[in-house]
């Protein structure tokens, strides 16, 4: 298991982000955030989330669109396609389901197998891939890391969908409220 430091250093290698724009978008000078990922003997569970969450943010939206690929995943490099396969149904989990539970449940598979795959012990298979593919999950960019606008436009409305459902939801409550008391 990655130490929470080794794994961001890892985030950042896999998707190329510099530590300087990291240090920039969290609000470290570049010598602190050096600090904490190379010398520190302990990374703060805090500024871990919120390290997290800044690369996640960065491969949903700065690097959807990226033509030119900083660092492109061949077919020749397993390991790195295996490991990165992981990470992107992580990530689509989290976009689509909240949790890795919530998506192995949507797959009829257990979160132990679902954790399989994640953290490359298994290989995902075409079942597995045709479930992901009807879960909303665009194949293209799990396999090879390359997403298109319109799988991420998709994203974005499903996001809006779900808004205007709760908020749906939460004005009829307010109505049957109103009427109730009325």
């Amino acid at each position: 298991m990655l130490h929470k430091q080794e794994e961001i250093k890892f985030l950042l290698h896999t998707y190329g982000i510099k530590m300087s724009w990291l240090a920039d978008k969290l609000g470290f000078k570049l010598q602190t955030l050096t600090y904490l990922l190379n010398e520190s003997p302990n990374l703060d569970e805090d500024i871990y989330l919120k390290i997290k969450d800044v690369i996640e943010e960065y491969q949903l939206e700065l690097d959807l669109f990226d033509s030119n690929g900083s660092e492109l995943i061949t077919l020749f490099d397993e390991d790195k396609i295996q490991l990165g396969i992981g990470e992107r149904i992580r990530i689509f989990a989290k976009r689509k389901f909240g949790t890795l539970k919530g998506l192995a449940d949507a797959m009829e598979i257990s979160p132990q197998q679902l954790q399989q795959y994640i953290s490359a012990k298994r290989e995902p298979g075409s079942k597995i891939l045709i479930k992901l593919l009807r879960l909303g999950c665009d194949i293209n960019w799990l396999l090879g890391g390359t997403e298109k606008a319109e799988s991420y436009r998709l994203y974005k409305l499903e996001t809006d969908f779900k808004k205007f459902q709760d908020s749906i939801k939460q004005i009829i409550s307010i109505v049957h409220k109103l009427e109730t008391n009325i």
